[in-house]
This record gives structure tokens, sequence and C-alpha cells, in this order.
């Protein structure tokens, strides 16, 4: 509880802003005072992570922790601002990649690429963007260097393109794997769930949940672990 640095008195009001300031006044001495702006404490911010990584949206969040959705909005876009690379195998036997449509901006299709360590079980990595071979390569750029083994993919033509011939397999079924973690996507973002109105406004806010989704499943968020 804040008291007046004078009497100590809890019986404050307030009394505008001086100084981009929060101004108070003492009710039982008259003194008046200003305080430095006090953040919001670590453990909360986590909570909110949390809460966002199991499904919950900006607004719920706020209502559960009765604090306002802009913030925790802020807070998850920090979290995605400080993320790093995703980590994985140097030596990956089986990539698999695939791609999930979504919606952004005034529900803008936009597409979800995605590539994963069949049997280390790890996203690898992802971007986002059009359906298109040039979002796919830049996709493959990132994890070229990972992928000494096969790369399993549908049939999209596509990936023919910039996945060398020796290494690719084309087969629906061989993409299991990256479907199984498409559906992850889903289950535990709410703004990628088929029915919803969560769509995000950005890709950049996209792909910021995206990955931490991917760091969480990977166990490389460390506030997390």
């Amino acid at each position: 509880m804040r008291q007046c640095p004078k009497c100590k008195s809890e019986e404050l009001c307030k009394d505008g802003i001086a100084k981009h300031k929060e101004r108070f006044r003492c009710k039982g001495c008259n003194f008046r005072f200003t305080v430095e702006h006090i953040g919001k404490p670590e453990l909360l911010k986590r909570t909110a992570l949390i809460l966002y990584l199991e499904g919950l949206g900006f607004r719920s969040i706020g209502r559960y922790l009765k604090i306002s959705h802009v913030a925790v909005y802020n807070w998850i876009k920090e979290y995605g601002e400080r993320l790093d690379e995703l980590r994985s195998s140097e030596g990956i036997e089986v990539v698999e990649m695939d791609e999930m449509h979504t919606y952004v901006s005034s529900k803008k299709i936009c597409w979800i690429w995605i590539a994963v360590d069949r049997h280390g079980q790890r996203f690898v990595n992802c971007v986002i963007g059009a359906r298109s071979t040039r979002v796919g390569e830049k996709l493959w750029k990132k994890i070229r260097g990972k992928a000494v083994g096969i790369v399993a993919t549908d049939y999209r033509q596509p990936y023919e393109t910039f996945i060398p011939k020796e290494k690719h397999v084309p087969t629906k079924a061989g993409t299991y794997a990256a479907e199984g973690y498409n559906s992850l996507f889903r289950h535990f973002l709410a703004r990628l769930r088929r029915e919803t109105k969560c769509y995000t406004k950005s890709h950049k806010m996209l792909l910021y949940s995206v990955l931490l989704l991917m760091s969480k499943w990977n166990k490389d968020i460390a506030i997390l672990n």
C-alpha cells in the first residue's frame, strides 16, 4: 500500500500529473508528492505468458489477471522479441516440412511454413508468408545445413524447386509428424483456431506467437522449465 512519505498515512488521493509522473495528495497532512512508475512484477508477466501458451487470448488473460489486455499483448511481444534462434541438432536424419493457413490483418490468408525433426521430436524452424516458392525457399535456406538426410514433404510443386532431388521425398503419408505439430498450434494458440475471432493483426506478432510455442515445445524457454 502506498504511503505519504511525510506522515506515513495511507489516506491519499490522486492530484494530477507533474513532470510526466503521477502526483498524490495526503488527506492527513496535505503533503503533495510524485511517485515513479512501478512496473508489474515479473511473476505476473510470466503467468500471462504461460496462459497465452495454454490457449487463452489477450482479453481472457486480462480478465483473469485483472489487468489491461494491452499490457498482456505488450508482454507477449517483449518475450517474442527476446527469443533466441531455435536450437536443434546439426545432423537431422529426417526433416519434415509442411504449411498451414491462418489469417492476419483484415482476415487475409497467411501461411505458416514449418520444419520438424521427426526422430528428435523438435521444431527446427519456421517462416510466415504466402504459399509460394519464394517463402518456402526462405525456410529451406534456414534449415538446409542441418538436414543431412531426407526431407519429407507433400506433393506440392514448390518443394521440388528448392530441395535437392537426392534428399527430397514427396509423400503425403510421410509428413505425419509435421501435421501433428501443426495441430499443436491450433490447440495452444487462440489466434490459430479455425473458428475464432482472435486472429492476429500483424505478421510479426504471429511469428512471435509461433516461435514462442515452438520454443516451449522444444523446452528452450528457461522461464517455463
